[in-house]
């Protein structure tokens, strides 16, 4: 009993102020040549995904006129019923179908991040094909699994005093005309340009 209830004292508070950072209203519409637009999502997507903040935008590169698409939804508390969905959630609907996903290792030596894992996933509608990366971004950790993360939460929570976080994707859709290493290296380049500024948007 007494070590139970020294935990329960010595466990900070939850942190009820949200963690220094920037709204994503202020996202830069232009990154290094790319140039991008926000997109507001439909009042019951908004309802249902249920974050403090979020980003949906869509940039084409100096290179070519495909986009690709950067949407980030940030939560300032993952404890009371809010917070990151499942990956059938973060990935496209509407048709859409999962043709393969896996675990990626990629390199953004340029940023903080470093070398992480991502969800690679290709999906496909008719002979329509779409190139997918998500993770969870977890105060400083990714993570690519759903369940990790949401342990993660109440982990924090006990021992940090934070239950932030967020879930990150990048989509780009897969010309006929190309590889899915064209549509990987056009992805991965606005990918490391968001990266850059990513952590004043999402706290460590």
């Amino acid at each position: 009993c007494f070590a139970v209830s020294a935990a329960f004292v010595l466990t900070p508070q939850a942190n009820n102020e949200p963690p220094l950072r920037d709204s994503f209203s202020l996202f830069p519409s232009r990154i290094d040549g790319w140039s991008g637009y926000f997109r507001t999502l439909e009042p019951d997507v908004e309802e249902v995904l249920g974050a403090t903040d979020y980003a949906n935008s869509a940039f084409v590169g100096p290179d070519s006129d495909i986009p690709v698409e950067f949407f980030a939804a940030w939560y300032h508390s993952q404890t009371e019923g809010e917070g990151i969905h499942s990956p059938e959630v973060c990935l496209p609907n509407g048709g859409w179908e999962i043709f393969s996903l896996d675990p990626y290792e990629v390199s953004m030596p340029d940023t903080v991040y470093g070398t992480f894992t991502v969800n690679r996933a290709i999906v496909e509608k008719g002979f329509d094909r779409q190139l997918v990366y998500y993770w969870f971004e977890q105060r400083g950790a990714r993570m690519t699994n759903d369940v990790v993360a949401k342990l993660s939460v109440l982990r924090d929570t006990m021992i940090r005093g934070r239950s932030d976080g967020a879930m990150v994707r990048f989509v780009t859709r897969i010309d006929p005309n190309e590889t899915v290493d064209d549509a990987t290296r056009r992805l991965e380049a606005l990918m490391s340009r968001v990266l850059n500024i990513l952590p004043r948007y999402i706290p460590e």
